[in-house]
C-alpha cells in the first residue's frame, strides 16, 4: 500500500490500512510509520493525497490528522484521513433555497455542493423518481448539516450515498455484479481461503411493526387540487416483520413530506435493512485480490459465493465493506457482508409481512 502525497509515494510504512463502505459516504484510511530521530516530518495534515493498493488507485482525500510520538532514538508517525467526500459529511448549508421540485436527487446534491463550493461530482447510478411538488417542496434550515440532509432525500428513495475511488458521490442501489470469487471455510478441507471469520446474530435492532408517519406538502393543496385534507395530514404506513414478536414497534417521523405509499416503501426498507445487518458476518483472506494475490481488487456491492460450514452459511452474500490491511502479519484484507437483499425493497427468501393500516391495527 501506497500513501501518494502531491505526486509523492510514500511506501515502507509499518502498519497501512484503507476502508471502502457501501453504505457509508466516507472512505478512511490510516497509515504508520517508524523513523530515525532527526529525519524531518513530512506531513502537517490537509494535504491531498491519494491511497494505492497493488498500484490501483481506492481512495482520493485528505490528510486529517497526525499524530507523532518520539523520544532520543526514534519517532513514530501515525497519519489519517477521509476521501473528499468528508466534507459534505462535515459541513453546514448556510441559506439555500433554489431546490423547486420537480427536482433530482443527482441536482439537489450538486447544488449543495456547489453552495460549500466543495470539488466534487455526482454520478447517479440508480436514477431514482424525481421528487414531485406535491410531497417535496422545502429546502434545508440554516446551519443544517449538508450530508443529514441529502442522505434524508437519499432514504427516501431507498438509494445508497458511497463514493468512488476519485473521492466523488455515487448514488447508487444494491445491483451488485455477481463475483466469480468464492469465500470457503469447509471443515477439513485443503483450499479454504478463509483465514479468520466471525458471526453474530443480533435481534435487539429488529421489530415486529415498522411505521413511518409524515404529512403531505401543504403546497400539494395547490399542486392537486383535489387532495383531501385529511388524507394531507395522515400519510403513514408501514409493515409488519412476522419473524419478531408482537409488542416490538418502531415508528418514525420520515425525513422529508412524503406519500402513503413511499412511506410503506421506507418502511419496507428500514425493516430490510435492520433484517440483514442482525447477522453480521466478517472474514479476513490473505492478499488485496480475488485470488489472494492475483485477479481483481476485492470491491464493495459485489456478491460472493459463500461456503462457512462453521458458520453455517452456504449463500451468495453482498459485499458491504472492503478493509486493506498491511502490518507484521502482511498484507490481508477484512471483508463484511450482509444478505444479497440487504438494500432492496424485495427478499430472496421473503419473511412474511403485512401491511400495516393508517389505524395502525396488527391484526389488518
Amino acid at each position: 500500500m501506497k500513501l501518494e502525497v502531491n505526486g509523492v509515494a510514500y511506501e515502507n510504512f509499518t502498519a497501512a490500512s484503507a476502508t471502502l463502505r457501501l453504505d457509508a459516504l466516507s472512505n478512511t484510511f490510516s497509515f504508520g510509520a517508524a523513523s530515525v530521530a532527526g529525519t524531518p516530518l513530512p506531513f502537517k495534515g490537509g494535504e491531498a493525497c491519494r491511497v494505492l493498493v497493488d498500484g490501483e488507485e481506492v481512495l482520493t482525500g485528505f490528510i486529517e490528522l497526525v499524530d507523532v510520538n518520539y523520544d532520543e532514538l526514534s519517532h513514530s508517525i501515525l497519519i489519517s484521513g477521509r476521501d473528499k467526500t468528508a466534507d459534505l459529511l462535515d459541513s453546514n448549508i448556510s441559506t439555500l433555497s433554489d431546490l423547486r421540485a420537480p427536482i433530482s436527487l443527482k441536482t439537489v446534491i450538486e447544488r449543495i455542493i456547489a453552495h460549500l463550493g466543495v470539488n466534487i461530482t455526482v454520478t447517479d447510478n440508480a436514477s431514482p423518481a424525481l421528487f414531485n411538488a406535491a410531497e417535496d417542496l422545502g429546502a434545508p434550515e440554516p446551519g443544517e448539516n449538508a450530508f443529514e440532509f441529502i442522505e434524508g432525500l437519499a432514504r427516501k428513495r431507498q438509494v445508497l450515498l458511497t463514493s468512488d475511488s476519485a473521492g466523488n458521490v455515487v448514488i447508487t442501489q444494491a445491483a451488485p455484479t455477481e463475483s466469480k470469487a468464492a469465500l470457503q471455510n469447509i471443515i477439513g478441507a485443503t483450499d479454504n481461503n478463509i483465514l479468520t471469520g466471525s458471526v453474530s446474530y443480533d435481534r435487539t435492532g429488529r421489530f415486529n411493526v415498522y411505521r413511518f408517519t409524515a404529512t403531505l406538502n401543504p403546497v400539494s393543496l395547490l399542486s392537486a387540487g383535489t387532495t383531501d385534507l385529511a388524507a394531507l395530514v395522515d400519510q403513514g404506513d408501514g409493515i409488519t416483520d412476522e419473524d419478531i414478536r408482537e409488542g416490538r414497534q418502531l415508528v418514525l417521523v420520515a425525513e422529508a413530506p412524503s406519500s402513503k405509499d413511499q412511506n410503506s416503501n421506507r418502511a419496507t426498507w428500514e425493516a430490510n435493512v435492520r433484517r440483514a445487518r442482525g447477522r453480521v458476518y466478517s472474514v479476513t483472506v490473505l492478499g488485496y485480490r480475488q485470488g489472494g494475490f492475483t485477479g481483481d481488487l476485492w470491491a464493495i456491492n459485489e456478491l460472493i459465493t459463500v461456503k462457512d460450514e462453521f458458520a453455517g452459511i452456504n449463500a451468495q452474500m453482498l459485499v458491504n465493506s472492503v478493509a486493506f490491511n498491511f502490518d507484521e502479519g502482511g498484507r490481508t484484507t477484512t471483508l463484511s457482508l450482509v444478505e444479497r437483499d440487504a438494500y432492496t425493497l424485495t427478499l430472496a427468501e421473503p419473511e412474511e409481512t403485512k401491511k400495516v393500516g393508517g389505524t395502525f391495527d396488527l391484526t389488518a
